[in-house]
């Protein structure tokens, strides 16, 4: 089997604000560097048209840097609403010069408790973000933000048991025909503390019935502090015990807009 390429193509930083100091891009790409990371994407929150200045700051921190580690410009994207779509086009991406977009569903999208319905409306924006030719990367699936659950009181979401089948069958499929790649995350999934053992176990489950429908797969830490970038190395020794080969492991086309020369 050929050996996982090392690569994370979801990281934030500090422009935007959902990240905190410590993620500045050469700060990032020194803490890659040393993790042994070979290519990297920058990818910070595009909620609104109002971040789109603070991107180009981004844009521009990657295209000072002095590294031959391969430095990639994308942008995160959520939708505006529960029948929502995503604030990117065409115009905005060429534009701007982003290089890929990774995009998913960020909220519940319910005012009360309803653990059937939720999962259906996290499959149905799973297979919209698939279809959207803009979207590279189907980000972390199934996430959750544990704070919006407690403030609600809303029991947690901490089994994949309630995901049918049938749904994580359709979604291989559909990204498999659209060529959307599926993020394997660690920052958000499969390392976060808000997750039992358990129900990390039945995510790389989960994962698996993925992988066997034939989609790509995309190793992303999503570090939003730099400490979390090393998480990236589970992604790397997931994708190993799913099977999967180089070339089921998405990266961006064309050059990169920083490094890329070892």
């Amino acid at each position: 089997m050929s050996e996982i390429p090392r690569c994370d193509y979801h990281i934030h930083t500090a422009h935007v604000g959902c990240a905190n100091e410590t993620m500045q891009v050469p700060d990032i790409v020194a803490e890659c560097e040393r993790l042994g990371v070979e290519s990297l994407g920058i990818t910070d929150h595009l909620n609104t048209l109002d971040q789109l200045d603070l991107h180009r700051r981004i844009r521009e921190d990657i295209e000072a840097l002095d590294t031959d580690l391969a430095v990639y410009f994308g942008a995160e994207l959520n939708f505006d609403g529960p029948d929502g779509d995503f604030a990117f086009s065409e115009e905005i991406k060429e534009e701007y010069g982003f290089q890929f977009a990774i995009g998913g569903i960020h909220s519940p999208y319910l005012d009360e408790h309803d653990l059937e319905k939720m999962v259906e409306i996290q499959h149905r924006h799973h297979l919209k973000t698939c279809r959207d030719p803009l979207v590279d990367v189907l980000v972390h699936p199934y996430w959750f933000h544990k704070g919006k659950f407690d403030e609600r009181g809303w029991p947690w979401f901490d089994s994949m048991e309630a995901v049918p089948e049938a749904f994580a069958r359709e979604l291989g499929q559909v990204a498999r025909e659209t060529g959307t790649a599926i993020e394997i995350n660690t920052a958000a999934n499969l390392e976060s503390a808000r997750y039992s053992d358990r129900y990390k176990e039945e995510y790389v489950a989960y994962l698996a019935i993925l992988a066997e429908e034939g989609p790509c797969f995309a190793t992303a830490s999503d570090a939003h502090d730099i400490e979390k970038l090393g998480t990236i190395g589970t992604a790397w020794k997931v994708a190993a015990q799913l099977g999967l080969t180089a070339e089921r492991i998405w990266r961006p086309q064309g050059a990169p807009l920083a490094g890329g020369h070892a």
